[in-house]
């Protein structure tokens, strides 16, 4: 124990002598803190609680580790060896239980694996308890015939009608836009009724409900469910890559699983990139699982988020659907674990604690004896060199569950296009006589454009200069709808310039002169600008936008998904939200403007991205009796990325990538810790950069761990922060985690200088 509890500002201890020992960690602090406390007026203390203890002159937050163990003793006799008094905690004292003893080692090999101090581990874990009103539940009325209702009523009460149990607010609002008025109409009709009951209170289904088995599994389904049920049969650790094919039936093994963990008494964890790109999936868990199924996601409401996480805690919910923060839950007897769309960045934590929820995953179940599956069409490079060198076993899903035909492509190079043979700046003839088609034939379509906004970026026709970001070293992007210029690193935004920063000249649109051409032309393309060329081209169509300014809440991107779903919107524009997790039926064409975005930014992984998103969004179309037809525009035909999405031949892509990695010594075969270094002033944060890496380089030197840098990062400015960073290879991620505590512990630097330790990074820029 490295640190100890001193005595002061004790009038308010309690005057009898507590010999019952805990240790206690403090968030934000390092290192454990010993109390004493009285079990006969301190029944409920025990290991997993937040309670409130006594800190110097103040009251602080804190979670008990152990209680009465070898650990206390031990830090009680070296107190006592110091002449220092063991602080008692106060007879007032209410623990709230927040996690469980079994939950420690996983927190404590965090701690270990990130370099950082058990507390914030745990902090960054557990919700902050809240005791408020609990999330309301509904459920329909019978009625004696159908009435007639507005399109939301209908939405809501229709949601209602096929659920056998009460259904609480917050999945209402997640699953068809319901809102507390919507709510009360449809009370004052008599068609609906609030139960009240919380999630920790909903009444759970019986066992035969839970577990009906369907007869529809393919035979490659059947055995890599039998794989994995094995497994949880026998309590054993095992990792499973399930790589099927888009369509291929991933989600109804994990079903199958899941069934089989509740059928042993045990509980199943799935986690997925974002809660609210997988509307369906709860879905479908929900209508064949009912209400053993939480939700653990940041969108949640303080007191919902804490409702959930206790109904897991007390045992009353088996089921937790989470996003990467989803991973900490606070199950039980865990029996399974998924992890679906493995290879989605999403996982990757991109502030503070940089951990990822897809390789915590994969320590979880082992801890915990139970199989983890990483589920994905477009596996991780890792993830697939793992399953082929045999830390992983490999499942395999080759075909489409309702055998669509196979995926029919055609690849536009727009090289070959003159301006004129446009039917507008972003479409091609090609993707608009398919567009056509598509229409007529009663189809829907997904456009593809990973790229919000109208314009790229402005730039002044007199002197050249391009609008940029003052906080950040990167364009502003116009966005027309709302008239205004948005840095999407940090969110600066306002209106577009009327004169040139950089040589003054004026916008000839403020003058009488109309006709005069605008001293700002827009460069570069967004969704906005395809929206509005596609409502230009086909007036007759019913075109929606979904991205992050379509969409703010989850209500917003379910809303747009049900139109999808129910034939109101014939075309669909986004980024890559459209691409994950959706399975619906009339959608027969997708169309990408733009292969190459994404293709060319300096990052190692860059390829494997554009693959994994053309391939995934692809996998949206011909998912059912028809056949799924693609557009690729590109200015880079030959590509590898494009040339194996049109073969579908994942494999021969992940060859050449991994022939690459291997060259340079990039993951799977070296691990990475990446090292960010930013401050206010450039000059700073080079001269702190410096410093770091001749320290990082001598211990590299010991270790034999090879050190790049320092160098601008590629974004070389964010948030009005200047960044540098040094990059560290080596062949383990112990040698790593040794020059993080070995920095973090001996380093001496600007405390104004931001400083981040990034082991497996994710994102290079």
């Amino acid at each position: 124990m490295n640190q100890l509890s001193l005595l002061n500002d004790t009038d308010n201890e309690p005057k009898t002598s507590p010999k019952d020992l805990l240790t206690v960690v403090i968030p934000p602090l390092e290192g454990e803190y010993l109390y004493a406390f009285d079990p006969i007026t301190c029944p409920e203390i025990k290991a997993g609680c937040l309670i409130e203890v006594p800190l110097g002159k103040r009251m602080a937050s804190g979670f008990i580790l152990s209680t009465n163990s070898e650990r206390e003793r031990a830090s009680a006799e070296q107190m006592k060896g110091r002449g220092i008094r063991v602080r008692a905690l106060p007879v007032s004292t209410k623990p709230v239980q927040a996690i469980t003893p079994e939950h420690l080692p996983f927190f404590e090999w965090m701690a270990k694996y990130y370099a950082e101090p058990l507390s914030k581990i745990i902090d960054l874990a557990v919700p902050a308890p809240s005791f408020g009103r609990a999330d309301p539940s509904y459920s329909s009325v019978s009625v004696p015939e159908a009435p007639r209702l507005g399109a939301n009523q209908r939405r809501v009460y229709d949601y209602l009608a096929t659920r056998s149990a009460p259904t609480t607010l917050s999945t209402l609002r997640t699953h068809c836009g319901a809102s507390i008025p919507i709510l009360r109409a449809l009370i004052q009709k008599g068609l609906i009724e609030e139960v009240g009951a919380p999630l920790a209170d909903s009444p759970q289904l019986s066992t035969t409900s839970a577990t009906t088995k369907w007869d529809t599994l393919t035979d490659e389904q059947q055995e890599a469910t039998k794989a994995i049920q094995k497994h949880v049969v026998d309590r054993s650790f095992a990792s499973f890559l399930l790589h099927g094919v888009t369509g291929s039936g991933k989600t109804e093994v994990y079903l199958e699983v899941i069934i089989e963990a509740l059928k042993q008494g045990r509980s199943a964890l799935i986690i997925v990139p974002e809660i609210a790109l997988t509307p369906q999936l709860i879905d479908r868990f929900e209508s064949r699982l009912g209400h053993r199924v939480a939700v653990l996601h940041s969108s949640l409401r303080p007191h919902q988020r804490w409702d959930h996480w206790a109904s897991v805690l007390g045992g009353k919910t088996q089921v937790v659907v989470g996003a990467r923060s989803g991973i900490f839950a606070p199950m039980k007897d865990l029996g399974v674990i998924v992890v679906d769309e493995e290879h989605d960045s999403s996982f990757k934590q991109g502030e503070g604690i940089r951990y990822n929820a897809r390789d915590l995953a994969l320590v979880r179940a082992k801890l915990s004896n139970c199989p983890v599956v990483l589920g994905s069409a477009t596996p991780s490079l890792e993830t697939f060199h793992n399953a082929h060198t045999g830390k992983h076993a490999l499942l395999t899903l080759g075909r489409r569950f309702f055998n669509s035909r196979p995926l029919k492509y055609d690849l536009v190079d727009l090289n070959r296009l003159k301006p004129w043979q446009m039917p507008s700046r972003n479409v091609s003839p090609v993707l608009l006589t398919a567009l056509e088609e598509t229409l007529s034939q009663g189809d829907q379509a997904f456009i593809l454009y990973n790229r919000r906004g109208f314009a790229s970026y402005l730039q002044c026709t007199s002197c050249e200069t391009v609008v940029g970001c003052p906080h950040c070293s990167v364009t502003l992007t116009f966005h027309r709808n709302t008239n205004a210029l948005l840095c999407h690193f940090c969110g600066y935004t306002t209106p577009p310039p009327v004169a040139c920063s950089s040589c003054g000249a004026k916008d000839p649109g403020q003058t009488a002169n109309s006709e005069v051409d605008p001293l700002f032309k827009h460069r570069g393309s967004g969704t906005e600008r395809v929206y509005e060329e596609l409502s230009s081209l086909l007036p007759q169509a019913r075109i929606a936008k979904l991205d992050r300014d379509a969409v703010k809440t989850l209500d917003d991107y379910t809303a747009i998904l049900q139109k999808v779903r129910t034939r109101e919107i014939d075309i669909l524009v986004g980024t890559q939200m459209i691409a994950k997790g959706h399975d619906l039926p009339n959608v027969n064409f997708v169309g990408i403007v733009d292969c190459d975005v994404g293709l060319h930014v300096p990052d190692f992984r860059a390829a494997e991205r554009a693959y994994q998103l053309l391939t995934q969004v692809a996998g949206r179309a011909g998912r059912r009796e028809k056949q799924g037809r693609i557009v690729l525009q590109t200015r880079v035909p030959q590509h590898p990325s494009l040339q194996m999405t049109i073969a579908s031949d994942y494999n021969a892509f992940a060859d050449g990538e991994l022939a690459m990695r291997k060259a340079l010594s990039y993951p799977p075969y070296q691990k990475l810790l990446r090292i960010i270094i930013g401050a206010e002033e450039k000059n700073s944060a080079q001269v702190i950069a410096t410093r770091i890496a001749d320290d990082a380089r001598a211990i590299c030197d010991e270790l034999g761990v090879s050190l790049l840098g320092p160098a601008p990062a590629p974004v070389e400015k964010v948030r009005n922060y200047w960044r540098y960073h040094i990059l560290c290879k080596a062949a383990s991620a112990a040698k790593l985690q040794s020059i993080m505590h070995r920095l973090k512990r001996d380093g001496v630097y600007d405390k104004t200088a931001r400083i981040v330790f990034d082991l497996d990074p994710q994102d290079m820029l």
